[in-house]
């Protein structure tokens, strides 16, 4: 009888021990810890993430889906970004397509905004092609992007999806 006891403690301990360990590394530098985020948009960041200045960011900035057939040379494009201050003072941002201001709008600090830029284009901007557009930062940084056209958040009329006939046919 104390001979299976000791044995049973000795396993429990060992078992104990194993899942200690295995732990010991987690979320020390996962994977995923540098993965970009899959969206259809530009992000960028200034420099200076970490040090007493803070940083500005712009996320999932892209050219709203006008449809098969692209932007047309003189028509009006429709854009949405995602700003961020992540600095200890209020900034203002000038955003600017060709030289024009297209919109201005100050952001607190440790604030964000979803913005819509509305501007025309000069240029045919087929699917798959992008619109140069600089977040200009007064007095910290300026960013110069290329937005994409982002892919439609839906279906279009008359578009139709084509299903496998035998769900699991290929894959995993």
């Amino acid at each position: 009888m104390k001979r299976s006891i000791i044995s049973t403690l000795a396993t429990t301990v060992a078992v104990a021990a194993t899942f200690a360990l295995s732990a010991c590394g987690t979320g020390m530098r996962s994977q995923t810890a540098e993965m970009v985020p899959a969206v259809a948009g530009v992000s960028a960041d200034s420099p200076g993430a970490g040090d007493a200045k803070g940083y500005v960011a712009l996320r999932n900035a892209a050219l709203v889906y006008p449809g098969p057939q692209g932007y047309k040379s003189g028509s009006e494009v429709t854009a949405h970004a995602w700003l961020f201050n992540n600095t200890p003072q209020e900034r203002t941002i000038v955003i600017k397509h060709e030289g024009q201001e297209i919109k201005r709008s100050t952001i607190k600090s440790g604030g964000f905004e979803r913005t819509e830029l509305k501007f025309k284009v000069n240029k045919d901007v087929p699917n798959g092609q992008w619109v140069d557009v600089q977040f200009d930062w007064i007095d910290f940084y300026t960013m110069d992007v290329q937005l994409p056209i982002a892919p439609p958040d839906a279906l279009q009329p008359g578009e139709k999806v084509e299903l496998p006939a035998e769900p699991g046919g290929e894959g995993h």
